[in-house]
């Protein structure tokens, strides 16, 4: 856990490097499966250009609002400039709460955003979120997610309005404190901190601590009044909302991210001819969720790299500590209640739980170091 990756903050393999002049025409492993549509992409030019709008709540300079250009920027260049992405972020077109709402409506045509927002809309989804289920970053959580989607229909159904671009997860929140460094069991007890989604809550309570709901934007001023103690915000969330500047301490245990995904207006998507569909149905599913894990897995590496600047200590848990917050007592209830929270909607839970913990095995061995020092940035710009 301590070995930094440099795991690209501009896209790997992927190729985008926008305003470098570096392009791609491959994608990485696409993958056939319910998120392609089959289309011809030598259909005649109607020599029409589209222009689509896409809706992002963070700002432009965040990891989602540089994913989001990225991946539009493929997407223009392949289809010789026919579609042409206007990119409203920070909110500026509607709120995260009503992102969803803006695809449904067609006010926007595309959106980004984390499933954990909307509560109770995407239940399977939240799975993502469940704590002590094995993912350890964004790209193992991408992976799983795509394999969800894939093989579980429940979860098809949560998606069936939209034109599904990518699903996948944020990187994991590490334990971020105001003044106090956590290392027993006692230190935790109590702890007023901002926990993120129902089964991330739960998990908080179940260790002693005390789970405070926050909106997001709310979070600094908040740790900055003493209400909130420390919070669990992912790396991402840590770096794009400037938390660092009133963290001391980051415990680096990985509670896990949220669910991410970029949806697309079916209408908007029927209305492209064939050739441009295809276009989209490219750089969709596989490839666009493998490039979401880079991304935010590469915010990691940032704060790390840059925490003796802004004055935080990262470190790890003791093992005694470490014990307590994964206990299988704790992890049966919160599973238990994950379960019970599916019945809800009217699920089969324990189903869908058991085939989404057994998909997390598929990945277990391949992401056990998922911060191995790896290749760097400097090799892919050439």
């Amino acid at each position: 856990m301590k070995k930094n990756i440099r795991y690209l903050l501009v896209i790997l393999t992927l190729g985008l490097m926008a305003g470098c002049g570096a392009q791609s025409t491959e994608p990485v492993s696409i993958t056939p499966g319910v998120y392609a549509v089959s289309a011809n992409p030598q259909v005649p030019s109607d020599g029409e250009i589209y222009k689509l709008v896409v809706q992002n709540h963070d700002p432009a300079a965040s990891t989602c609002g540089q994913y989001v250009e990225a991946w539009g920027k493929t997407v223009e260049n392949a289809s010789g400039g026919r579609i042409k992405f206007t990119y409203y972020h920070d909110g500026t077109l509607v709120g995260a709460d009503d992102s969803v709402k803006a695809v449904l409506s067609g006010k926007a045509d595309i959106c980004w955003s984390a499933a954990s927002i909307y509560s109770g809309q995407f239940p399977i989804s939240e799975f993502i979120q469940l704590p002590l289920s094995g993912i350890t970053c964004a790209r193992m959580g991408c992976d799983v997610m795509r394999d969800m989607f894939r093989e579980v229909p429940a979860l098809q159904d949560e998606y069936e309005d939209f034109k599904v671009i990518m699903l996948g997860s944020c990187t994991y929140a590490p334990i971020s404190t105001t003044t106090e460094k956590l290392t027993t069991i006692d230190d935790i007890q109590g702890f007023r901190i901002r926990a993120p989604g129902s089964t991330c809550a739960l998990w908080s309570s179940d260790i002693g601590m005390n789970p405070m709901t926050v909106a997001t934007p709310e979070t600094n001023e908040l740790l900055k009044k003493g209400v909130i103690e420390g919070c669990l915000n992912d790396w991402h969330n840590i770096s794009a909302t400037k938390l660092y500047e009133n963290l001391n301490y980051i415990m680096d245990f990985p509670a896990p991210g949220s669910p991410i995904f970029l949806l697309m207006n079916k209408e908007s998507y029927a209305s492209l001819p064939a050739d441009l569909r295809a276009v989209i149905d490219l750089y969709s599913g596989d490839y666009a969720s493998k490039m979401a894990g880079i991304y935010w897995d590469s915010t990691r590496t940032w704060i790390y790299d840059n925490a003796g600047a802004f004055g935080v200590e990262i470190y790890e848990p003791s093992d005694e500590l470490y014990a307590h917050l994964t206990s299988d007592k704790v992890k049966e209830n919160v599973h238990k209640q994950y379960v019970e929270y599916l019945n809800g909607f009217g699920l089969d839970g324990q189903e869908i739980y058991s085939k989404c913990m057994e998909i997390v095995s598929r990945y277990t061995g391949a992401y056990a170091d998922p911060w191995a020092e790896g290749v760097g940035i400097e090799d892919f710009i050439g």
